[in-house]
């Protein structure tokens, strides 16, 4: 009855509003629908499922850069991150340790990474953007020593019996549906969890509310900041073992193109909040519609040029319609 009223109050307001509201969405799925028309093989069950496979690193990845920006932080370390797990395990793989070891040491490297992160940003003072970026050329730096100059690390050239276990994260099936895919429902389904139903979930709101008055309220400001930055960097390392198990290699570097992705994929999920507010399930949505954009131009025969222009646009249009709600 409200939305009636508006309507005749004001007509053009009303539409302003709906515009504003589902515009953007409505922009997403035209883009799809032109991609769907041009080749009818976008929408094939085979190319979706493809999709779906790619899609999973890029998702998990911006979990956690969704977590620490829902703080007003940002992590520019998260691809470095993904990059530095990979690569351990990698190397990990090619020396033959058990997978146990294969799989852990990587995530205590992105444990201690985030911690390393946390403890800088929220302790030490250092702006989320310095110290990051200060990690994310540490890492890279290591990486380097680790590989002799970039050296790739492969693993399909080990025996099948040695690798079938790790590979199996990234290339096996579990009945119909890829283990990829189902790894990241389990880590989607953990993230609602942790971001709406947990003592960090309300702390972690109020800190990105307003930090201020969540400090008068009695919350550790900054052990939940801190705790933000563990968490990307648990996901990204995560990410990046699932990542090589993939695709076999580990290459320096190799991980860095999700960055712009990972903010693409959250600025795009706040398109879909009436209040434009950062949440994991448009997180997913957005990471799962940059891989449809990439699938898309990559079937049309377009390259990274056209996806890096089309993600940044989609980046200045979701914090344009951000502010733009922000202001109604």
């Amino acid at each position: 009855m409200q939305s009636i009223a508006a309507a005749k109050r004001s007509p053009d307001a009303f539409l302003l509003d709906q515009l504003r509201a589902y515009g953007p969405v409505i922009g997403m799925l035209a883009v799809l629908l032109i991609f769907a028309v041009l080749k009818p093989s976008f929408l094939s069950a085979a190319n979706i499922g493809n999709v779906l496979h790619q899609s999973v690193i890029l998702i998990i990845m911006s979990f956690g850069l969704a977590v620490v920006m829902a703080m007003r932080g940002v992590d520019l370390s998260i691809a470095q991150i993904a990059d530095g797990a990979g690569l351990l395990a990698a190397v990990l793989m090619l020396h033959r340790e058990p997978l146990w070891i294969v799989i852990l040491v990587p995530i205590a490297f992105g444990l201690i990474a985030g911690l390393i992160n946390g403890l800088l940003t929220a302790y030490a003072g250092i702006p989320a953007i310095i110290s990051t970026l200060g990690m994310m050329f540490v890492i890279r730096s290591g990486e380097l020593l680790m590989t002799n100059g970039a050296e790739p690390q492969i693993l399909f050239t080990l025996p099948r019996g040695l690798t079938r276990d790790f590979l199996f994260i990234g290339q096996g099936s579990i009945g119909p549906v890829s283990a990829l895919v189902v790894l990241g429902i389990v880590v989607f389904v953990l993230m609602m969890i942790v971001t709406n139903l947990t003592t960090f979930a309300r702390r972690a709101r109020a800190v990105g509310g307003n930090s201020r008055a969540a400090y008068l309220a009695g919350v550790n400001v900054r052990a939940v900041f801190a705790g933000g930055f563990v968490l990307a960097g648990l996901l990204s390392s995560i990410a990046g073992v699932a990542l090589v198990a993939r695709t076999s290699i580990a290459v320096p570097r190799g991980a860095e193109p999700y960055l712009l992705d990972a903010f693409a994929a959250v600025y795009l999920g706040t398109l879909l909040s009436r209040r434009a507010e950062i949440t994991i399930w448009g997180t997913l949505l957005g990471g799962l519609f940059i891989t449809f954009l990439g699938n898309g131009l990559t079937l049309l025969g377009l390259g990274a040029p056209h996806r890096y222009a089309l993600n940044g646009g989609f980046i200045l249009l979701a914090m344009a319609v951000g502010a733009l709600k922000r202001n109604q």
